[in-house]
Formats: structure tokens, C-alpha cells, sequence
């Protein structure tokens, strides 16, 4: 129940996907789509397996083209030289991704299968416009071949019919030589529009040759005296239609499959025409008359879905600029004080291990109160202690660093006056470094907002060592409380680790920007399986969460954070 629950956590998967990329997300809005930097998705708060599943279709296809596509390329002003070239370079950056993600190439796979069923991928047919039939056969072929998207494989033989009935014999076989060359002799979205360049070049030459041998036949059969005194006439309309009369030009579809008419020319070159029209066709193409791409297909659809949810932004994840001389300091301030909270934590899990006496048939310690039982054949008289195997945890902790938390406090033991953010970092790193030195505990860190409410600053990743990230501890209190966005990002976190047990701490002294859907993905998180935990710095926040703490003296948040984590530490 979980598992399937967390897949139904839209916005938390669609993050620690995104992240599993190395790909910036966000959620809102009703339109898909990437600038090149970072992919948004539509804001779909729904448990429609299906739109999800195409939804993480979308996210590999669109960080593919941000990990491998040249955005700066330059098209002109030709609608089929760029959508062929998108074609081919849609299947080249594919190819890529699932390198180093191989369960790309199933998801996209299903992605294709599910288009093909609701209609939003057809074949081409003859009645099609001859770029569109192009654009089409390639686009589909290499998916299926060079994909292993097999679902296409009935719409290109269709699509390839259409081709031989446009297109020049000697174009379509040298069509698919060139497309030999993918994915191996592609290295770069440059190389694609090459490829493309000269695919279009051969047509015209195809179509060019085609059209030289076709003014050639006439004069040689008028040398052969093989035609009466009418030829001239004959020839001329030979040369204007494609099977050399106007009767068989009314029904160009039936020449082209009728193997077994008499005439030479038309089983030779079935599709024999005036090649200058096609060549102008495809020259002049406008995108409105080529099918859609199948990712903006795939674009459009998510829209539709999304059209009537309220919008709701994934934060970025940003690296703070920081200050490495400042995070050294914090970080010896609190090196000693860590180490003894490291010592009574790692006591604890060692302590915890050792499971309360069982009662044995062997053993050295006899239990007093179970000797009666020798008389009833229980044996088990003898007191055996066991390991146990506490669960790993990985444990986030989301510190808010809004312009509040820039409110003065009077640090006793050394008559000075700190922030409660600079208190709230104390003692937040302090924990982070016991917790690295426990085994089987993963910790993680981020600050919210960071430059702004749509985003936050990633303090630590989980897995990461303080010590190289100690620069990123030296913050300044500013803007509101997206409090919302922040625990969508640790989510995501979380749900990158493998630890089976995922802890979230939330620290904050405010009212988040917005509590309604706050106390939505708070219960999408424990729903989850994700433990929440409140932390309220002068503030009750136990109307958010189920398991909370308030500190009233931020003086003592290093002792209470101490308790916490006993409890947590305790309760894996």
C-alpha cells in the first residue's frame, strides 16, 4: 500500500525524478514544457496512474534534450528541415539517456504504446502531404528500430506504403541507408541536422535524375521508330503525367500497387511524376501541415488533464553562495559538543540492539521464575540475548531561515546576542555531524526560501560529507515561509534514499506561506510512509504535525534537539 501511495505522490516522485536526472523540476501551471535549464510540469494533484506514467515519460524525453541537446542550433526558416531533424535527434539523445538510465528506455517505451492507443500517433497515408509522410516515416522507423519501440512497427510498414506512393524508388532506398547511420555515426545534435541536410539533398537529386530519365525515354523510343506519327503528341503527354496518360493519372494509388501492369514505365517506376511539385511541396511545408511531435503530443495532453488544478511550484534546489571561513568557524564551534551527542546517540542504537532476555533451552543464566516450567517438558529456562537489527533511517531537516528567524536572542553563557537562526544552525549542524557518525543513519539538510520563495538552498545532500559542504552553512535570515514547497523538496530527498525508514524534521518559529496545502503534502508524505516532525522555535506547530515539539528558549534547542532524536533513534 505504501509503495503505491508514493507513486501517487505526484509532485514528490516528479521532484526525486527530476533530481535522479540531474534535472532541475517544477510543478505548475497547465502547460509542459523546458526552457533548457529546468522541465515544468503541469500541476496534477490526481491519481491517474496513466497521466503519471506519461508524465515521467515526458521528464526522461525533456532531460535528455537538456543533458545532450545544443539549444543554440539554427534552423532557418525550413519547417521539415528542423521537425526532421528533431525526429532524428529525439531518437539519438534517447538512445543516450538509457546508457546511464536504462529503465528509461521501458518507460519511454510505454509512453509510445499509450500514445498509439488513444490515437495521438497514427501512420501516414497517401493522402497525407509528402512532408508529412517523410517526417513521419523517419520519425517512427528509427523509434522502432533503434529504440525497440515494436508498437510502431505495423505504422511504419503502413507510413512506408505512403512513401513509395511520393516519392522517387531510388529516394526511399537511399532513405534508408542514410538512416543506417543512426544512432552510431551521431555523436551531436549537429550531426543530425547534417544528416538531415543531406537527406533532403538527395531527394532533389533523386527526384532530379528521375525526372532527366523520364525526358530521355520519349526521344529514345522516337529513334527506335517504335511509335507512329502521333509521338510528338504522345511524348508530350508521356513527360506531364505519371504513368503517361491521363486515365491512369485519376487513380495513381491503384498504379502504384498494381504489380502487374503491362505498361514497363509503370512497374518500373510506379510513382514516376513530375517531381518539381514535390519538390516545391517540401520546401514550402508549414508546420501546420506536419503531424505533431510526439512529446508535444504527449505535452498537449498533460495540459488537458491539468487545466482546471491549481497551480503549485516545486522549488528549485540551489547552492547557497556562502562563505567557507565563517562555516569552518560553526563548524569548530560545534565540533566538541557533536562528538558527545555522537557518543550518547550511537550508546543508545547499541543498546537498543540488544533485545531484552528470551527465555532458552541453553544458556549459562538460568531465569528463577521459569524453573516450573522443566515440569511441563519447557526447557526454555535459560536467559539468551539477541541482536536486533534496527532499521537505517535516513533523516531531512528542513531549517527555515525567513526573516523572523533574524529576531535577537540573548546567549547566556557568553552575554551576547545571536540570532535564531544562527542558534537554530548550531545546533542543526551539531545533530547532522552525530548523525554522520552513526551507521545506518543517512542525514540531509535545507534551507528555505532560498533566493526566493521558489526556491531553497541545499544545506547537505544525503550521502554527502559535512566537512566538504561546510561553506554552505553560513546563511542570512530573509523573505517569507514557503513551507509548502520546502517539504515537497525534502520529500524528494527522501525519497532517493534506500534506507527503508525516512524521517522529516521541519524547523521553522512561523505560520507557512500558505497552511491549507501544507497540511496536504504533510499528509501525502505520511501517507507515504514518511515520518513528519514538527519543530516550533517560539511557536506551536502541532496543528500541522501529529508529532511536534515547541522550544519556547531557543538557549535550550540543542538539548531538546538532543531528546528528538533519542525518541526517533529509539523508535527505528
Amino acid at each position: 500500500m505504501k509503495n503505491n501511495t508514493l507513486h501517487n505522490a505526484f509532485p514528490i516522485v516528479a521532484a526525486a525524478i527530476g533530481n535522479r536526472f540531474g534535472i532541475q523540476v517544477k510543478i505548475g501551471g497547465d502547460r509542459a514544457f523546458t526552457n533548457g535549464k529546468l522541465i515544468q510540469l503541469p500541476a496534477y494533484n490526481g491519481n491517474d496512474p496513466d497521466y503519471q506514467e506519461v508524465a515521467w515519460g515526458l521528464l526522461a524525453h525533456e532531460s535528455a534534450h537538456i543533458r545532450y541537446s545544443d539549444f543554440s542550433i539554427e534552423f532557418g526558416s525550413s519547417a521539415l528541415r528542423r521537425r526532421l531533424c528533431g525526429a532524428i535527434e529525439d531518437v539519438r539523445i534517447e538512445f543516450e539517456l538509457a546508457k546511464d538510465f536504462p529503465g528509461t528506455r521501458l518507460t519511454l517505451r510505454s509512453v509510445v504504446e499509450k500514445m498509439i492507443a488513444t490515437g495521438g500517433f497514427k501512420a501516414a497515408t497517401v493522402a497525407d502531404h509528402p512532408a508529412n509522410v517523410l517526417y513521419g516515416y523517419v520519425l517512427k522507423s528509427l523509434r522502432a528500430r533503434v529504440l525497440g519501440q515494436s508498437a510502431l512497427l505495423p505504422l511504419v510498414v503502413l507510413s512506408e506504403q505512403a512513401l513509395n506512393t511520393h516519392f522517387p524508388s531510388g529516394a526511399v532506398i537511399r532513405l534508408k541507408g542514410l538512416l543506417s547511420e543512426v544512432p552510431a555515426g551521431l555523436s551531436s545534435e549537429r550531426d543530425c541536422l547534417q544528416l538531415t541536410d543531406r537527406i533532403l539533398t538527395m531527394i532533389e537529386q533523386e527526384c532530379a535524375d528521375q525526372a532527366q530519365e523520364q525526358q530521355n525515354q520519349p526521344a529514345s523510343q522516337a529513334h527506335s521508330g517504335s511509335v507512329d506519327t502521333d509521338t510528338d503528341a504522345d511524348t508530350e503527354t508521356a513527360a506531364d503525367s505519371p504513368a503517361g496518360n491521363d486515365e491512369e493519372n485519376d487513380e495513381p494509388d491503384d498504379l502504384a500497387q498494381d504489380n502487374s501492369a503491362p505498361s514497363s514505365e509503370a512497374s518500373e517506376t510506379p510513382n514516376a511524376i513530375d517531381n518539381q511539385p514535390l519538390i516545391d511541396a517540401l520546401q514550402s511545408v508549414l508546420d501546420t501541415e506536419l503531424d505533431q511531435d510526439l512529446f508535444d503530443a504527449v505535452k498537449a495532453e498533460l495540459s488537458l488533464e491539468a487545466r482546471h488544478v491549481a497551480a503549485s511550484v516545486m522549488p528549485v534546489g540551489l547552492k547557497p553562495t556562502g562563505n567557507k571561513a565563517a562555516g569552518l568557524r560553526l563548524l569548530d564551534k560545534v565540533q566538541s559538543e557533536s562528538v558527545k551527542i555522537r557518543a550518547a546517540l550511537q550508546g543508545l542504537v547499541q543498546a537498543q540492539r540488544m533485545d531484552q532476555s528470551r527465555p532458552s533451552s541453553r544458556g549459562r543464566r538460568i531465569i528463577g521464575r521459569r524453573l516450573p516450567q522443566l515440569a511441563l517438558g519447557d526447557s526454555r529456562v535459560f536467559a539468551r540475548s539477541a541482536v536486533k537489527h534496527s532499521s537505517k533511517s535516513a533523516i531531512h531537516l528542513l531549517l527555515d531561515k525567513s526573516e523572523s528567524m533574524s529576531y535577537p536572542v540573548l546567549n547566556t553563557d557568553i552575554q551576547t546576542w545571536e540570532s535564531r537562526l544562527s542558534i537554530a544552525l548550531e545546533a542543526s549542524l551539531a545533530l547532522a555531524l552525530a548523525f554522520e557518525g552513526i551507521p545506518g543513519v543517512n542525514p540531509g539538510m535545507t534551507a528555505f526560501p532560498g533566493r526566493d520563495d521558489e526556491s531553497v538552498f541545499r544545506l547537505l545532500e544525503h550521502g554527502e560529507r559535512i566537512r566538504a559542504k561546510v561553506d554552505s552553512f553560513s546563511l542570512q535570515a530573509q523573505d517569507s515561509t514557503p513551507m509548502t514547497e520546502a517539504i515537497w523538496f525534502g520529500a524528494a530527498a527522501l525519497l532517493r534514499c534506500r534506507e527503508p525508514r525516512k524521517v522529516l524534521l521541519v524547523m521553522t518559529d512561523g505560520q507557512p506561506n500558505d497552511p491549507l496545502t501544507t497540511l496536504e503534502i504533510l499528509q501525502r508524505c505520511r501517507d507515504s510512509g514518511i515520518e513528519t516532525v514538527g519543530i516550533g522555535l517560539g511557536i506551536d506547530v502541532s496543528h500541522l504535525f501529529p508529532k511536534a515539539i515547541a522550544i519556547d528558549d531557543v538557549k535550550g534547542l540543542r538539548s531538546q534537539l538532543f531528546e528528538l532524536s533519542k525518541t526517533l533513534l529509539m523508535a527505528s
